[in-house]
């Protein structure tokens, strides 16, 4: 087995990497449905997100606020993990919406996921949008600095 990439990096078990994949992943279909009633399958209680439009707090304002930013699909790629803790893993992810105009838009997004009694789960989401296309190299406001703090 070859040595971590880096100081202070854990590898997260194949078990949990998988368990914290099917919660994006439902993550995402929860959102796409709006089945919001499904939202503490991959929120904690107490989970904090700060998006572009603003922070909230709790499975009621994580629903109102995503209803109000999220109008079309989208899709969680490029995912990698970082062990933090027993019960701690740090996701960073890029989200691609491709809407009904075909324009695309995209970002990044950084989760931390603790292990709850029902399984893992996202107590924290940052979500970045990448600039406008066609304005030069879009800025990136998350990136490799954020996921290894």
């Amino acid at each position: 087995m070859s040595p971590a990439p880096g100081a202070g990096w854990d590898r997260v078990p194949a078990a949990d990497a998988l368990e914290i994949g099917t919660v994006l992943s439902r993550c995402a279909r929860v959102v796409d449905a709006r089945a919001w009633h499904d939202l503490d399958r991959v929120f904690t209680g107490d989970a904090v997100v700060h998006s572009p439009g603003g922070t909230a707090r709790g499975p009621a304002e994580i629903a109102e606020r995503t209803l109000a930013e999220t109008r079309d699909p989208h899709l969680i790629t490029d995912t990698v993990l970082r062990r933090l803790a027993p019960d701690r893993v740090r996701a960073w992810s890029k989200w691609l919406v491709v809407c009904a105009d075909g324009s695309a838009h995209g970002g990044d997004q950084l989760d931390l996921f603790v292990r709850t009694p029902h399984g893992w789960r996202i107590a924290e989401r940052r979500i970045a949008a990448l600039g406008a296309p066609g304005h030069g190299a879009p800025a990136r406001t998350l990136g490799a600095a954020d996921f290894l703090a």
